[in-house]
């Protein structure tokens, strides 16, 4: 499990903080009796420049379960930035191709394409939570129309962090 932590928009304000167990709580019981239990390195920055990103774990003394903490520009399960992935999809939905894309922005042509058809195959699931919170974009009543809209009004990474919140599966 991972608590996704909002406002943090880039890995050089994530470098700047420093998460506090007594600021946190756990996911899993909503206590906030935690330890630090270790971190991890994670290459999240694709140009190199602030690899390794450290990632820290907490153990909840409530439940006696782990989590980690990720800074909201850091998808849970992918190796770019959300941001990388709002450029690409905004491309997309603008009818750039995807080889066209990929010489723009540098990932393959596969990764775009994949991730092309998770935003396609998840539109039902994503509009219906995201419109939980912003009634404003059922307005919309295609995948690009609903996409620009709630593009226009959050980054990206704000949308899945609140479909993580709400127990939807984000990569």
């Amino acid at each position: 499990m991972m608590l996704i932590i909002a406002d943090i928009l880039s890995l050089s304000q994530y470098l700047l903080i420093n998460l506090l167990p007594n600021s946190l709580s756990c996911p899993y019981c909503c206590l906030d009796k935690l330890w630090r239990n270790g971190t991890y390195s994670r290459k999240a920055d694709r140009e190199g420049k602030l690899n390794p990103i450290v990632i820290q774990r907490y153990y909840c003394r409530g439940c006696h379960r782990s989590f980690s903490v990720l800074p909201e520009c850091i998808p849970p399960r992918r190796w770019y930035l959300w941001s990388l992935q709002q450029a690409a999809w905004l491309m997309v939905l603008a009818g750039h191709s995807i080889r066209s894309i990929s010489v723009a922005l540098r990932p393959s042509r596969h990764t775009i394409a994949r991730w092309r058809d998770w935003f396609i195959d998840k539109l039902t699931v994503h509009r219906d939570t995201l419109c939980n919170f912003f009634s404003e974009l059922g307005r919309a009543v295609d995948l690009e129309g609903f996409w620009q809209a709630c593009l226009e009004q959050m980054p990206l990474s704000k949308a899945m962090r609140l479909c993580h919140e709400s127990g939807v599966i984000i990569p």
